[in-house]
């Protein structure tokens, strides 16, 4: 299932991504990967709250490395340079959270991506919910997006009783 996301993440980012102006997005794209890279940092050892199944073609690191460097900084790609303008951004974003929580349950079920420590499917849409206006709010004010991410790390690294 991983190879068949980034091969169609792939397809849809190059057909429908503002590949002109990549530039732009490129800080938001560097974004998502440090903080997925983070992420996995500190739960390299045995703090993991989803996990990513090793596949047929991929071990589990390759696995959690062609997400953090190829999925995510493509669909940042997608979601910015296709963000609307004016009006209906609510529903833009809307459309973004409920199609990635699709994608999650269809991947828990088939356990491409299992949960631990407390997570679960209710937390991964929490979770999309602060996601995607984070990816927008860094792409357009830094300075507020980057304390709040530290705050709200820390803030789930409590809950989660990491720390």
């Amino acid at each position: 299932m991983n190879i068949f996301l980034v091969i169609l993440l792939l397809l849809v980012a190059f057909w429908k991504s503002d590949w002109r102006n990549w530039e732009k997005y490129y800080p938001s794209m560097l974004y998502i990967a440090l903080a997925a890279s983070f992420y996995e940092l500190i739960s390299y050892e045995e703090f993991h709250l989803w996990e990513f199944e090793k596949s047929l073609f991929l071990s589990g690191f390759k696995v959690h490395l062609v997400h953090n460097l190829i999925v995510n900084p493509l669909v940042v790609l997608l979601y910015l340079s296709n963000y609307p303008v004016k009006g209906k951004r609510f529903f833009y974003s809307a459309k973004w959270i409920i199609g990635f929580w699709i994608i999650e349950w269809l991947a828990s079920n088939l356990h491409v991506i299992t949960y631990h420590n407390g997570w679960n499917l209710g937390w991964s849409l929490l979770f999309l919910i602060v996601m995607f206006p984070m990816i927008r709010l860094h792409h357009v004010n830094k300075t507020v997006a980057l304390p709040l991410s530290v705050a709200i790390s820390i803030l789930l690294l409590m809950m989660f009783q990491y720390i």
